[in-house]
């Protein structure tokens, strides 16, 4: 039976449930810069792609003016965003078992890197991870979510892809972790869908955060 040895996670929708902090952010954005505010439950769409992209291709905001907007989403999201989040119910008990098991871990977010650490300081889940790869300030437009997963093997040493997993909860995980030639599990408690997932050729779907400890260890069981 197989296993795998590291598993690579995004964050926002699959460690940590950012949604609140994030959504109430690019609100904050929209009313920041004499736009409509869109309903709290449009603006999920969001979470998984680049910011960037989001902006522009889901709203359609020039790209002359799409900085701007970002600039005005961290500005309220590293005041108060950061703190308005949960780790999801059962994770940090399946990210302390997978760490006892000998498994490595690490995430592969399209969230800038300084975020990501800031929100794990606050959770005090920052050494459970053994990398830990997110993107530059100035990089919003331009992060592949393949090249992040890869990143992450490479500070991991996974050299063999047949031992690694990417676990998301979005398309562009799935997607991202075909492009690393590597093994992916869509999570259904995060902002993505049955439907999405299997539309993405996902390796595994799961419901839960304690379903991943069977599915990686289940050679070791």
């Amino acid at each position: 039976m197989k296993k795998y040895d590291y598993v690579i996670f995004d964050f926002d929708g699959t460690v940590v449930d950012t949604g609140e902090g994030i959504l109430k952010s690019l609100q904050f954005a929209f009313l920041d810069q004499g736009d409509p505010v869109p309903d709290l439950q449009d603006l999920r769409k969001f979470i998984g792609p680049p910011i960037y992209y989001s902006f522009t291709h889901f709203y359609g905001v020039p790209e002359s003016r799409a900085d701007d907007y970002i600039k005005s989403y961290r500005a309220r999201y590293r005041e108060k965003g950061i703190y308005e989040c949960a780790l999801y119910p059962g994770m940090l008990a399946t990210l302390e078992a997978l760490r006892a098991n000998g498994v490595r871990l690490g995430i592969a977010s399209s969230k800038p890197q300084t975020l990501i650490y800031d929100v794990m300081g606050y959770l005090g889940i920052t050494d459970l991870f053994d990398a830990v790869t997110g993107t530059a300030f100035d990089d919003s437009r331009h992060a592949s979510k393949t090249d992040l997963i890869e990143s992450s093997m490479e500070k991991l040493g996974a050299a063999d892809k047949r031992r690694v997993l990417m676990v998301g909860d979005r398309l562009y995980d799935l997607d991202g972790a075909t492009g690393a030639g590597v093994d992916s599990c869509g999570v259904l408690f995060g902002y993505g869908s049955e439907e999405e997932f299997r539309a993405h050729n996902a390796t595994h779907i799961i419901a839960a955060a304690g379903d991943l400890l069977p599915l990686v260890l289940q050679d070791r069981q």
